[in-house]
């Protein structure tokens, strides 16, 4: 081979490819498919798979291994982490997305609650003490298009909305560490409700829960921005659980007919 000659290994990759690769291997992880101590398939046999290369394969392999849900040693192979034990919070928005038992979902669920509660109230504090203008104003605008959705009783939009109004909240706070720890929390619930969106509850509270802590942050008040915050998900997180445990009972007993 000439030095001007490539080498099909040496061609840039295909991030996309290598990304559907990892994200249907993570699929079968976290759906108990490839079980803990299981050894995958040979790199060869497994690209053959895949219909593609080994370099591309391997960086699917080290996602994999980044995100803890396999360990690679040399000589012995790619073997399947237990990822209960070895995963961090980035795992929960694709679990939620994935798991196939409803039952730990719903515990799971009830775990990221209270902390999530915490965070939110914490992004409110630091919104308070840091918002500029333009967060100021962008929380407005948004508070006004979720109140007319809540209005209209379009849960759907009000859900997605709901989002981007937390996103701007943490993003009034200015802090990247509160960002990078709010991503995971924010990104399981949508998931979440990508999944089961009866568990979105148009709470009547809704509207004035939006008006006070806006109006706090504005006023630059962080006690009371905080204690908007906690009581309004006092409200929803006790209706919300509710209707996760009926939910399961209800799936329990259509398992048993």
């Amino acid at each position: 081979m000439n030095d001007d000659e490539l080498d099909p290994n040496d061609l840039p990759r295909t991030p996309n490819i290598a990304d559907a690769i990892f994200e249907d291997l993570r699929n079968q992880i976290l759906k108990g498919q490839l079980k803990p101590g299981e050894r995958l398939i040979g790199e060869r046999e497994l690209a053959t798979t895949y219909g593609t290369n080994r370099n591309t394969l391997r960086e699917a392999v080290r996602k994999l291994e980044q995100a803890r849900l396999v360990s690679v040693r040399h000589g012995r192979g790619v073997t399947v982490s237990d990822f209960r034990k070895t995963g961090t919070l980035e795992l929960a928005a694709p679990f939620l997305k994935s798991g196939p038992d409803m039952r730990e979902l719903v515990r799971m669920l009830e775990d990221i609650l209270v902390p999530r509660v915490l965070l939110i109230a914490y992004a409110t504090r630091l919104a308070a003490r840091r918002a500029e203008p333009d967060d100021i104003q962008r929380l407005n605008e948004l508070s006004d298009l979720l109140i007319t959705a809540f209005e209209a009783k379009d849960a759907k939009v009000v859900a997605k909305g709901f989002h981007r109004w937390l996103d701007a909240l943490v993003d009034a706070g200015h802090s990247t560490t509160v960002r990078w720890i709010a991503n995971p929390f924010l990104q399981a619930l949508r998931d979440l409700l990508d999944r089961l969106p009866m568990l979105w509850i148009l709470e009547p509270s809704f509207p004035e829960h939006l008006r006070k802590v806006v109006a706090a942050v504005e006023a630059g008040d962080e006690e009371a921005s905080e204690r908007a915050t906690q009581e309004y998900y006092e409200r929803v997180d006790s209706q919300l659980l509710a209707l996760l445990r009926r939910t399961v009972a209800g799936a329990g007993d259509a398992g048993n007919r």
